[in-house]
């Protein structure tokens, strides 16, 4: 027993050893081995991506090549077109970027295998100072991270330290162009003319908010104003069709379904022409560009939109702090309530209430409810329903003036608003006459 205890004592002090120099002295070894650690890679170009004055990439038997013109680039080959911006600087970038952590000899059967036999990309680089540069991208490695890549003609193979490039240069002439239906951001647009199969709607800023000027003046719902203006800004062409407009009827752009006109900040204008139906897609083109490209469905019906749906919905906006007083008549009581020197609402009437404070939340809550429609123009039987209000509120501010809404009886589901004083007539769900229908126990907190 006591032999036992002995060896386990023994092996329990040769582990505590073995941790202290493997795992503590060792670590803080490896630790100090890790910090001396440095960078072993090189740079393979010595220029910066502002450098660059074009670059040419040929890929699946497919050459574009992509000019710096002003410190924008611009498609030049197969087709003289915009480029998309970021895209193009993202492979200028790793381009200028690109570190090699080791060369290779490789005979020419085993380029094969670096997939540099057939490169999957070969860019021609040239500067503003008339230096090229060529790099032939091959396959990525084993992992994934890194790259092969040949420099010259000849059998070495370099590894990259990274696969960026091969990723970002590995694009079909579709990825570099620049796509974007607008070319603009929401920020760049002053006002919106728009011509849809709905009718005329022109937008506008009051202040920092957006208005509809036709075809009535009224508020305007500024999310969805803003909505608009995200999708029609970040929106891009699905295809491009032509490269011209040369035959205008054959895109349904001589009779545009849609027509939308932006003016822009300071000065300047930017149009959209919608043509036909190209299977789901549609026909557009861009009043700053030569090519007929596709949009979207969605898209289209984005900019397809009523006036109506781009309303101001908000029935009325509640100061709470700036009413006094506030009456409410519905078919179960009436409540009075009149707000004290401490800012509580007061119950005057119903009689059995008076003097206790109101319980206001529900009421609030209801009045700040958004229709799900304006109508301008009510039926016969609205206006008939609004006549004899099921609930009417009156809010007193503490400048005097009285604002009154009618909630008529309930229409199935919906119901009718009409403040006096503003024009058109909001359509809301049940709801908002059932929380304003309420009973006199249910005035009082």
């Amino acid at each position: 027993m006591k032999r036992s205890t002995t060896i386990l004592l023994l092996a329990a002090v040769v582990a505590g050893v073995l941790i202290y120099f493997l795992e503590i002295k060792g670590g803080k070894t490896r630790e100090e081995r890790d910090a001396a650690k440095t960078d072993t890679s090189s740079s393979a170009f010595n220029f910066k991506s502002e450098d660059i004055a074009s670059i040419t990439l040929t890929r699946a038997g497919q050459t574009v090549t992509v000019e710096n013109k002003d410190g924008k680039w611009g498609v030049t080959q197969p087709v003289n077109a915009p480029a998309d911006q970021n895209t193009v600087d993202s492979i200028a970038r790793d381009l200028s970027g690109v570190r090699v952590d080791r060369k290779i000899t490789a005979s020419a059967d085993e380029l094969k295998t670096y997939g540099l036999a057939d490169p999957a990309v070969v860019i021609d680089a040239k500067l503003k100072n008339g230096e090229e540069h060529e790099i032939r991208l091959g396959s990525k490695d084993f992992s994934g991270l890194a790259a092969y890549a040949q420099f010259k003609e000849g059998n070495e193979v370099a590894v990259l330290s990274s696969a960026s490039l091969l990723t970002s240069a590995d694009k079909p002439l579709e990825d570099l162009r620049d796509r974007s239906v607008m070319g603009l951001s929401q920020y760049d647009i002053a006002s919106l003319d728009l011509t849809n199969e709905n009718g005329h709607i022109a937008l506008g800023k009051q202040g920092s908010d957006w208005a509809i000027k036709a075809p009535l003046e009224a508020a305007a719902d500024q999310e969805e104003v803003r909505s608009l203006l995200s999708e029609l800004t970040s929106a891009k062409g699905s295809d491009f069709a032509s490269q011209s407009e040369a035959d205008a009827a054959k895109y349904g752009l001589d009779k545009p379904a849609i027509t939308l006109k932006a003016q822009l900040q300071g000065s300047g204008e930017r149009s959209l022409f919608v043509g036909s139906k190209a299977g789901e897609d549609y026909y557009a083109k861009s009043s700053d560009r030569a090519e007929v490209f596709k949009i979207t469905q969605s898209l289209y019906d984005k900019l397809n939109v009523k006036a109506s749906g781009l309303r101001d919905k908000q029935i009325i906006k509640v100061d709470k702090d700036a009413l006094s007083k506030l009456q409410v008549k519905n078919p179960n009581t009436t409540l009075v309530a009149e707000k004290d020197k401490d800012g509580k609402w007061m119950i005057k009437e119903p009689a059995a209430k008076k003097d206790k404070e109101a319980s206001t939340f529900k009421i609030f809550s209801a009045l700040e409810t958004k229709a799900s429609e304006v109508l301008d123009k009510p039926s016969g039987s609205v206006a008939g329903k609004l006549a004899h209000p099921a609930v009417e509120v009156n809010l007193t501010g503490k400048d005097g003036k009285t604002t009154v809404l009618k909630v008529s009886s309930a229409d199935g589901d919906d119901a009718y608003v009409q403040v006096e004083g503003k024009p058109g007539v909001y359509k809301v769900k049940k709801q908002m006459l059932d929380d304003l229908s309420f009973k006199a126990d249910d005035t009082a907190q």
